[in-house]
């Protein structure tokens, strides 16, 4: 019998669908959606929340982040990773509430004496101009990703422990 997690599990799809590629995240979401999986899991669209997440994370032990992020990476390709101390955008600042991204809201959690276990799934985008279509690297980048992750619930997170490589 396999051993179902302990820890109730998130994976919540960002991003900004009238702005392109930066919608990759919230298609991923609205493709796992429609998938079959386990109780454990739950899926979210955040779209470009905010604050507005906080009440998602509630008793989640674990969060796999969703998102665009530019990287060295060519444009739809896959990058799975755990954030380490410090992890930043180089350069942002926030003027207002209305500009705090997920990074803001993850600090935000552990300010209020949260703790929980992060993962990104991201991917480069191609474009970011005014449109709610993505771009065919990453339209094939959201197959990818919906199989990367139905993949890494179905094994119950182990790969996890054992580093997981990209597809």
């Amino acid at each position: 019998m396999t051993e179902v997690p302990s820890v109730p599990n998130l994976i919540l799809g960002v991003g900004n669908i009238i702005m392109g590629d930066d919608g990759f995240g919230v298609h991923v979401a609205r493709r796992l959606k429609d998938a079959a999986l386990p109780p454990y899991v739950r899926v979210e669209e955040g779209g470009v929340g905010g604050l507005n997440l906080l009440g998602l994370l509630e008793g989640v032990g674990r969060l796999i982040i969703v998102d665009t992020m530019v990287t060295d990476k060519p444009d739809g390709e896959l990058v799975f990773f755990r954030p380490g101390q410090g992890f930043g955008e180089p350069g942002k600042k926030a003027v207002s509430f209305h500009q705090l991204g997920v990074l803001e809201l993850l600090q935000m959690w552990s300010l209020l004496g949260h703790e929980i276990e992060v993962y990104f799934l991201v991917t480069r985008p191609q474009n970011l101009s005014w449109g709610s279509r993505l771009s065919p690297p990453l339209q094939t980048a959201v197959d990818r990703a919906v199989e990367f992750l139905q993949e890494l619930v179905c094994n119950n997170f182990a790969s996890l422990e054992r580093g997981v490589p990209c597809m």
